[in-house]
């Protein structure tokens, strides 16, 4: 690309004239091929931030990129985009070999084999973490109980190693001494499976300076407890992929994570559920409910104790109608430090939508969604919480268009325009069209409090963890280029 021939001017999208007189000029690129005049370890660089797709394509570029891509960190593969195994070897020799002082700072295997070949397949993995690979990502398509794809010990106590993404793989029972992940800040696990119960919480355990981990749970992961102990842990997503149908419930939980900033837990179903220690201005997004029977309420107790300290919360429609059930026995602890609490409730769940507001006695930022609005004369809207009277400022009100009763909704913007005396902005969705102008003539208890129409919404997004849609995208892998 830089063989002395004339290059024209990159365009910005002006007119001839007008780069000739001002961008030619002053970066005086005339003559020469700007990309190409970069040093070959500044091209490495670049090429380790795409895919090795990508990266390979580059080499018809000219004689100087044609081998280039061999020498960049990072090693991308798919392999049922290969011809057979050997095809797939051959390509990752080509590349090892090709310079054999070459760091592997990132490497991703999407793994889907005919037949898979445990000590081929482990002596792979083990040239990568001796490469001093810092981001690791491998996903498993092989799904048989004979062709198990177990995780080689080398892994267990790779020095370099900052980012863990693994699916479907073993972790077998190693020596708790041969556990150690010293820089690993970011581990997401989904449908693992670890031969020995203690085998999640050491590995866990070995990150001393884990910051994010995220877990998803499959119905033949044979997880028996998910133990997350740690100082260091920051942010953390459990979530479940197990089937409605399917009978089993999902693993039980503990954790002790004193500076755990944000916890989701995601569509979970357990036994028991655990907090020992987490940060008091967390932020916690909770869909779970308890498999538990009634003389065991202990443990929704237990649970409602240890979130109940949070600053910011997102509850679940199920959530809400467990906690609704379990406070028809006993009260609900009080919600004294939240300041933000975004809810969903269901027809089910109604009748304690205030209740549970007044367990919230500082809350400055509520955001309401309801699936069901009872008939006007059904509703029970005469108790008035604490955070009405001192702090409540913004509310967000939403209801689906398919509900009909124009009454009800009159009535819940009333109830909340009425009675809060500080109230700054409510904020209500399209379902609420109809009954908008109404809503702004009624007389406030706060005085400037704006009612305004939020913009609808362009439809659901999801914020699910699972590797899944990782797995089954495309990917291709160009075949080896002759030297």
């Amino acid at each position: 690309m830089n063989g002395g021939r004339s290059k024209r001017p990159i365009s910005s999208g002006l007119g001839r004239g007008t780069m000739a007189k001002t961008s030619v000029k002053k970066s005086k690129l005339t003559e020469s091929d700007w990309i190409s005049g970069l040093p070959d370890d500044l091209l490495r660089q670049i090429l380790s931030k795409v895919s090795t797709k990508e990266s390979v394509s580059t080499s018809v570029m000219s004689k100087r990129w044609r081998n280039l891509w061999k020498h960049v960190p990072a090693l991308d593969l798919d392999s049922s985009k290969f011809t057979d195994e050997w095809d797939l070897e051959d390509f990752f020799d080509s590349f090892v070999e090709s310079d054999e002082n070459l760091k592997m700072k990132r490497f991703k295997w999407i793994y889907n084999v005919e037949e898979h070949f445990h000590s081929a397949f482990v002596s792979r993995i083990d040239l990568v973490v001796n490469r001093g690979v810092c981001d690791f990502t491998l996903l498993s398509k092989v799904n048989t109980e004979e062709e198990s794809v177990r995780m080689p010990l080398s892994l267990y106590s790779c020095a370099t190693l900052v980012n863990l993404t693994l699916y479907g793989v073993v972790f077998d029972a190693p020596l708790s001494e041969l556990v150690s992940l010293p820089c690993l800040k970011t581990m997401h696990l989904e449908a693992v499976k670890f031969d020995g119960e203690s085998i999640l919480e050491a590995l866990i355990s070995s990150c001393s300076v884990l910051d994010e981990l995220i877990i998803v749970t499959h119905h033949d992961d044979f997880l028996g407890v998910v133990c997350v102990r740690s100082p260091s842990l920051r942010r953390f997503k459990l979530e479940s992929m197990r089937e409605e149908y399917e009978e089993c419930e999902d693993p039980d939980v503990e954790i002790d994570a004193p500076k755990l900033e944000y916890m989701s837990i995601t569509d979970y179903q357990s036994e028991s559920f655990i907090i020992h220690n987490v940060s008091p201005c967390a932020k916690v997004n909770i869909d779970l409910v308890f498999d538990v029977e009634e003389d065991d309420d202990f443990m929704i107790h237990d649970f409602l104790t240890a979130i109940s300290t949070v600053r910011e919360l997102t509850i679940s429609a199920r959530t809400l109608e467990m906690i609704h059930e379990y406070s028809e026995m006993e009260s609900v602890p009080q919600f004294s430090n939240l300041s933000c609490l975004h809810a969903t409730f269901s027809e089910s769940s109604w009748e304690m939508f205030p209740t549970f507001l007044g367990c919230c006695p500082n809350l400055h930022s509520l955001d309401l969604e309801f699936d069901y609005l009872p008939k006007k004369e059904k509703n029970n809207l005469s108790f008035v919480p604490q955070c009405f009277q001192s702090s409540l400022e913004f509310v967000q009100l939403k209801a689906p268009i398919t509900v009909t009763e124009i009454p009800s909704k009159m009535e819940l913007a009333i109830y909340f325009i009425r009675n809060s005396v500080v109230l700054k902005k409510l904020m209500l969705n399209e379902s609420f069209g109809e009954v908008m102008n109404k809503v702004r003539k009624i007389p406030k208890r706060a005085s400037g409090c704006e009612v305004v129409m939020l913009k609808p919404a362009c439809g659901d997004v999801s914020d699910g963890s699972s590797l899944l849609p990782m797995i089954y995208k495309d990917m291709f892998i160009p075949k080896v280029l002759d030297q």
